[in-house]
């Protein structure tokens, strides 16, 4: 019996050779060898090739303060992630980069693999609805990007990415309570050359991506740089009547980009980029618990004459998909556009316009309920006749976003003195659907079905003005720095919801609504160097998210900002000539009205809300060691949180569950150790083995058990471990550095939930990914 639509090889896979011949075409005919380009760009990776060579440890440029700085430089908890260590690790998307910072989780968001879900020091947010503000502000090349569905994008040319912990509540001041990402792609150079990467692995895994530069164009004092990546794999999550290409956890991606940078007078230049990029992609989710009813019903139908619904077992990497849901394939398309000028009058003023748009459109489908099979109902009730039921299926959930952000910076060094001031408006509309069935058994025998047609847009505006002084005194030469900063911030919302619900009847609800939340942030440091490589620093910020809706559900009032001050002490270093690294930082944050994306059992839907007071206290400690060819560098990360006050609709009663409520996805405890030793083999070039081993303490899986019945079945996501080991070798061909990796992902085959949720009578989720492998090859000209 046939229970899916069987489908062969998407045309993307065939496109995804074509235009892998094309860019290694193109590749092919770029100079052989570039001369070394005469920009800060090139002068940094010098100085990187060289502290490499001598088993240094190298300095980063970072932008956390905005203004370009030493990492370890910058007076709060920053981890600064090269391009070179993106490549080495063979790191292609944002969730790669939770094991190169401490307190970094990136989880599978709910309802779709496309988009990622980000916490820091715990803070964060599940979902990633349209409707939703995030708690991790993500920044691509200057540009604010809220959505998830945009930040789903691969790596082909990182310069570098910062990960910066913490509050951040003055200079990157929206929409980060829980830290912000800040990810900087390369710039044109001012030579021609060209970058050629391709790798193959599990799953039919294929990545390949190029970048090509111009140079100068034609004489002039513009530099352009092109790049195109592609990205596809098979599922691993078997789905009876599906080809492998849309099995849960299968991917379709690609994308392409281009910057154009030059002078347009003296001291004044122009930095144009803009990034297309789509993914298509197919959920894996998994039935793992349920309610007495649930089970029993669910588990009938196989005896019935439908497919199996197999419930619990672990990461058993089978799903029978409902076709209802066009297969469980979720596509978000998006451009980013950004324009930036820059205008060095003097050292004591640099202004700046930072101009950026984003675009995205998503079809989001999804058998979130883990399967389906066939079962009776009873509206209406007709002796004998089944119909196909699943726990939770979204046949359709379209979504669209349209974005404006101008951001305008003054900047520069007056005496003892460095400052930066800016304005910022944000626009953004959004707009989503939800069309969903749910059954609902009411004894093991049968079940009610309700049929939702719900959705909403949202017309969020935010205003912000903010400033930072910083003071270095000469007395103390250089060595102190007191800076103090504030951000006054307005948002203004609309909405328009919707919910047409058929069970027994069919009702139809609307609801507008228009509110206004403002907020003044401030931030203050100390730091002190008490050697030329050694800084100890104090920091106290404030931070607040802004207020919002849940979108689809009628009714429900709004949601209050969220506020949050941190305070926090540490320290870095470079000891030992600089081939040991140690930076320390202990923090503790308190939150007011902590916005929780909790499960609803009357809505049958997730709903945030804001939840009093709560209290974050951990602490973070990076270390490296490098002499000669050996390496060995970590992280450990803790965060003890504790709900001071959560009251809490309980059946209806406002319930204080500050003594029992979870802190869902929270992994107390992060850490990473890796070590790598590395050889010159002469004119046979350099071979490097390293391996890498991770591990995220398992996190609850909800936040109020009373909300979720079956809560006790997967109270906890599990342990999240990963060993990794590869071998790189990197070498000249014909004037060409050409680099090839051997690697293996997850070698102990260790499975955790990435993402979990419970419909009332059934449970399920989504395990990560199993053991991999694969090989890389990359050239560069």
């Amino acid at each position: 019996m046939n229970y899916g639509e069987f489908s062969g090889k998407t045309g993307a896979r065939k496109a995804l050779f074509s235009a892998s011949a094309i860019a290694i075409s193109l590749a092919l005919v770029a100079p052989a060898q570039a001369e070394e380009a005469d920009s800060s760009e090139a002068a940094q990776n010098a100085a990187t090739q060289s502290a490499s060579n001598s088993g240094q440890f190298q300095d980063i440029i970072v932008t956390a303060r905005r203004r370009a700085e030493r990492a370890q430089d910058t007076p709060l908890s920053v981890s600064a992630i090269s391009g070179e260590e993106v490549a080495k690790l063979n790191i292609t998307r944002l969730e790669g980069l939770e094991q190169m910072a401490p307190s970094l989780r990136v989880s599978t968001a709910s309802g779709s693999a496309n988009s990622p879900a980000i916490f820091i020091r715990g803070i964060g947010t599940i979902t990633t609805a349209l409707y939703a503000e995030p708690a991790v502000g993500v920044y691509i090349d200057g540009i604010y990007s809220p959505r998830g569905a945009v930040n789903t994008f691969d790596l082909p040319d990182v310069a570098n990415i910062e990960v910066l912990r913490g509050p951040q509540g003055t200079l990157f001041g929206r929409n980060t309570t829980g830290g912000a990402i800040v990810l900087t792609t390369k710039a044109p150079t001012d030579d021609p050359g060209a970058q050629m990467r391709f790798s193959y692995g599990t799953d039919n895994e294929i990545v390949a991506s190029a970048v090509l530069q111009s140079g100068k164009i034609g004489g002039s004092p513009f530099a352009l740089k092109v790049s195109g990546q592609i990205h596809s794999r098979d599922g691993w999550v078997e789905t009876p009547g599906y080809d492998k290409s849309k099995w849960g956890g299968a991917l379709d991606a690609y994308s392409f980009g281009a910057a154009l940078v030059g002078d347009l007078a003296p001291n004044l230049t122009f930095d144009g980029r803009v990034r297309y990029n789509h993914v298509a992609s197919y959920s894996g989710w998994e039935p793992i618990g349920g309610s007495a009813n649930g089970i029993a019903y669910f588990g009938l139908g196989e005896s019935l004459g439908g497919p199996p619904f197999k419930i619990g077992g672990g990461a058993d990497d089978l799903t029978y998909r409902d076709p209802r849901a066009d297969g469980g394939r979720a596509v978000a398309k998006s451009w980013v556009a950004s324009g930036t000028l820059t205008w060095d009058i003097s050292e004591a003023l640099t202004l700046k316009s930072i101009t950026g748009g984003i675009w995205l459109d998503q079809a989001f489908n999804a058998n979130i309920g883990g399967g389906y099979t066939l079962g009776a109902v009873v509206n209406p009730y007709v002796p004998g006749q089944l119909e196909y039921v699943s726990p939770h299926t979204t046949t359709a959930n379209p979504g669209r976003g349209r974005q404006f952000t101008q951001e305008l910076q003054a900047l520069g060094d007056l005496g003892d003195f460095n400052y930066v001031v800016g304005l910022y408006y944000f626009r953004e509309r959004t707009n989503e659907g939800y069309t969903t069935i749910i059954d609902f058994p009411l004894a093991p025998t049968y079940a009610i079905r309700l049929d939702t047609d719900k959705g909403f847009e949202i017309l969020s505006k935010s205003y912000a003005a903010y400033g930072q002084l910083g003071w270095k005194p000469s007395f103390a030469d250089g060595n102190l720095e007191i800076t103090a900063g504030l951000r006054y911030t307005k948002d203004d919302k609309t909405l328009d919801s919707w919910n047409v619900s058929s069970s027994t009847s069919t009702t139809t609800t609307t609801q507008t609504s228009k509110d206004s939340w403002d907020n003044l942030g401030w931030s203050t440091s100390i730091s002190y160097k008490v050697a030329p490589d050694v800084l100890l620093y104090g920091r106290a910020s404030s931070a607040y998210r802004s207020g919002g809706y849940n979108g689809p559900t009628v009714g429900a009032p709004p949601f209050g900002p969220e506020k949050a001050t941190t305070y926090e002490v540490g320290f870095k270093s470079d000891l030992a000539d600089r081939h040991i690294r140690l930076n320390g930082s202990f923090f503790q944050t308190n939150y007011d009205d902590l916005q929780v994306n909790a499960y609803n059992s009357i809505i049958l839907s997730n709903a945030i809300t804001n939840a009093a007071k709560a209290r974050y206290r951990g602490f973070e400690l990076e270390a490296a060691l490098r002499y000669a060819g050996f390496e060995l560098d970590g992280n450990v990360g803790y965060v003890d949180p504790k709900y001071k006050d959560y009251v809490y609709l309980v059946s209806g009663v406002p319930t204080d569950v500050s003594s029992v409520a979870k802190f869902a996805y929270v992994s107390k405890w992060t850490y990473r150790i890796g070590a790598q030793y590395g050889f010159d083999a002469g004119d046979a070039g350099t071979f490097t083995v390293r391996a890498d081993y991770s591990v995220k303490s398992s996190p609850p899986g909800y936040s109020v058990p009373a909300a979720t019945p079956n809560y006790l079945q997967i109270a906890t996501l599990g342990r999240d471990e990963n060993l990794s080991a590869r071998l790189m070798w990197r070498g000249t061909i014909g004037g060409a550095s050409v680099n090839a990796q051997v690697f293996g992902e997850n070698l102990t085959d260790k499975r955790a939930l990435t993402f979990a949720s419970d419909f009332s009578s059934i449970v399920s989720g989504v395990y990560s990914r199993p053991r991999r492998y694969g090989v890389s090859f990359g050239i560069d000209f």
